[in-house]
């Protein structure tokens, strides 16, 4: 698969799983108001995550696990790594780690983080293992009608 292809196929896992929250999380009328505020968030996460997609380019046995558990990981370090850059500029860690009390503040932006990461890295690595085997050429079974059986 090229790259460009890559590339879509990782920002449609994202649109997807960013659609998928915002159902989730928001009502009719703050549907669009959240999708908004969550690609705000969670575009820059996926740039970043964006080479570790391509470093693991076949999606095989071991590695099908290891892209979900990284994107699981990469959203809540980039939050805390924001929440560490508001530190060091003169913020307070305490409002910062308490945050908006309607929104659940920090721990619940780490929970939310990272069932974003790991919901688009999940439906990347699906859609890749798909697009794999819907493209590879097939093997002849032996087992079709018409194969001669194996010879001794």
């Amino acid at each position: 698969m090229r790259a460009i292809s890559r590339i879509f196929l990782s920002f449609c896992s994202l649109l997807l799983a960013v659609a998928l929250f915002c159902c989730w999380l928001g009502s009719a009328g703050s549907w669009s108001f959240i999708f908004k505020i969550t690609m705000i968030f969670a575009l820059p996460v996926w740039l970043i995550n964006l080479p570790v997609l391509f470093l693991l380019k076949n999606v095989g046995r071991h590695s099908k696990w290891i892209v979900p558990a990284l994107g699981g990981l990469i959203g809540p370090v980039c939050v805390i790594l924001w929440c560490g850059i508001l530190v060091l500029r003169g913020g307070d860690w305490a409002s910062i780690w308490n945050g908006d009390p309607e929104a659940g503040g920090l721990e619940s932006a780490l929970i939310f983080a990272s069932l974003i990461g790991l919901a688009t890295n999940s439906f990347y690595t699906v859609a890749l293992i798909l697009s794999q085997r819907l493209t590879a050429p097939h093997a002849p079974h032996s087992n079709e009608q018409g194969a001669e059986p194996p010879t001794r």
